[in-house]
């Protein structure tokens, strides 16, 4: 009896362990974020908009400065169209730091951008930017960006 009482046991710690997560490697998943970050700014800035849309989740909100709110990939589309339209534009963005949840399925950025644009007469604009994203993987075990803000920075970042 006591046998039969042992065998179950270790059969029951060798089922519990197998079905234990792996722990996150939360170090790991950071720089795999900041790095896919950098890629789509450098996606954006080779001039690849349809693609750089694809960061962001479907049901992703943006929250420029000084506009309303813009709920999902459609109006987010859009606004990167016309935003891409106005003279001279162009954005770029680096990471500063990442944090990712334990669960490893969300995360946040803390970024800085800068954007540049034509003035009206013609002398160049540059603004730059704090910024904070929010990704979230999806059922693929993709990062999408599910949040984006940014507003200025009172000047640029050392």
């Amino acid at each position: 009896m006591r046998r039969s009482f042992l065998g179950v046991f270790i059969v029951l710690g060798i089922l519990l362990s197998s079905c234990s997560e792996k722990p996150i490697d939360q170090e790991a998943a950071a720089l795999e974020l900041m790095e896919l970050s950098r890629n789509w700014s450098a996606m954006l800035a080779s001039g690849d908009l349809e693609a750089s849309i694809d960061f962001w989740a479907d049901d992703a909100v943006m929250l420029p400065p000084d506009l309303p709110a813009l709920y999902g990939k459609a109006a987010i589309r859009e606004y990167v169209m016309e935003a891409s339209s106005i003279p001279g534009f162009k954005i770029s963005w680096e990471p500063e730091s990442a944090s990712i949840s334990e669960g490893g399925d969300m995360g946040y950025l803390i970024e800085r951008n800068v954007i540049e644009m034509d003035g009206e007469n013609g002398e160049p604009i540059i603004i730059h930017g704090k910024v904070v994203t929010v990704w979230r993987k999806d059922s693929n075990g993709q990062w999408k960006n599910v949040a984006d803000i940014w507003n200025s920075a009172s000047r640029p970042a050392d």
